[in-house]
């Protein structure tokens, strides 16, 4: 039987994070400090992060959990809020390269684990070297956020960044953060409930536009939470390129190189990511252990009226094959 295979999910370590508010470890811009059972993360005089989830430091908490639920397999990459995408440049690409070690380290503990790597986004030929560092060491790939710095993923700065995914067939497992949050976000706790669907979606659309995915098709690009509003608006898009076939290149050329996870949450709106991208296209996923993510994500894939063969794909086969 396939393995059934979480691909988003996200740790921190905790042995850097105490040997850091302990002094032990040093980086000049980024201050982490105790907060009862946890951490705070500062970076650049920045404001500190919200505490760090308990989920995301425990490796019990989490290999119960992969018990409970029947995951057999779990991709983890790093929470995005201590990617240091504030730090200066240099400082930037040290500590990704040791939060990429740290969170290997916890993955080593466990062979149900898999990790990605975080690279210094904000210095694209920075990060085009930490994603080939990544493959070298191993792994997959890595998790990066939808923009860093103001920086659009489809710049032509980011050009070396794709070629050295295509180079290397790796994995980029693109996840939103806050950069969509404005102060209309404010209330409802629409920043989890909506802004990061935007941030995606926006980005996701200028990334098609730019025929990303098409130009560099080794680079298999994984999309969290089901791709947010894309496949829904990809006929408005289709359109618009047809209206403006000189500036834009093919949506549907680019979004059928894309994979998406399955936190949707909905049987039917899992129905329709399917019918839009395929089985093949899409890969169970949590986004682990936040109470905003699907903690029980096999039963939406259960629920959804799918074949058993699109069910199989989905729990774990396509993963099998990215993930190695």
């Amino acid at each position: 039987m396939t393995a059934v295979i979480d691909v988003h999910a996200h740790a921190a370590p905790r042995t850097l994070l105490s040997d850091l508010a302990a002094g032990r470890e040093r980086f000049p811009g980024v201050e982490v400090r105790s907060h009862e059972s946890t951490y705070t993360v500062a970076f650049s005089g920045g404001t500190p992060t919200r505490p760090i989830a308990p989920g995301l430091i425990d490796l019990d908490r989490r290999l119960g959990w992969l018990d409970e639920q029947g995951v057999e397999r779990q991709v983890i990459g790093g929470w995005l809020d201590i990617f240091g995408y504030d730090l200066p440049a240099a400082e930037g690409a040290a500590w990704a390269e040791l939060l990429t070690s740290a969170v290997g380290e916890i993955a080593a503990a466990d062979e149900r684990l898999t990790a990605l790597g975080t690279v210094p986004l904000q210095d694209p030929e920075r990060a085009a070297a930490a994603l080939v560092a990544c493959r070298r060491a191993g792994l997959p790939g890595i998790m990066i956020a939808t923009r860093a710095g103001g920086r659009e993923l489809d710049d032509p700065a980011y050009t070396s960044f794709w070629e050295a995914a295509d180079d290397t067939g790796a994995v980029v497992f693109l996840h939103p953060g806050f950069a969509g949050a404005g102060p209309r976000y404010q209330d409802f706790g629409l920043v989890n409930g909506l802004a990061r669907l935007e941030d995606s979606t926006v980005t996701l659309a200028r990334m098609l536009y730019a025929g990303i995915p098409a130009r560099f098709p080794r680079a298999r690009i994984v999309v969290a939470h089901g791709g947010a509003a894309l496949p829904y608006v990809l006929g408005r898009l289709t359109r618009n390129h047809a209206l403006h076939p000189q500036t834009t290149a093919d949506p549907l050329e680019s979004f059928a190189r894309l994979y998406f996870d399955s936190v949707v949450f909905d049987p039917l709106t899992l129905e329709f990511l399917v019918a839009k991208a395929g089985a093949a296209r899409v890969l169970l996923g949590s986004d682990y252990p936040f109470p905003i993510g699907d903690l029980a994500p096999r039963e939406v894939v259960g629920q959804a009226d799918l074949k058993d063969s699109d069910r199989t794909a989905i729990l774990g086969q396509t993963a099998a094959e990215l993930f190695t």
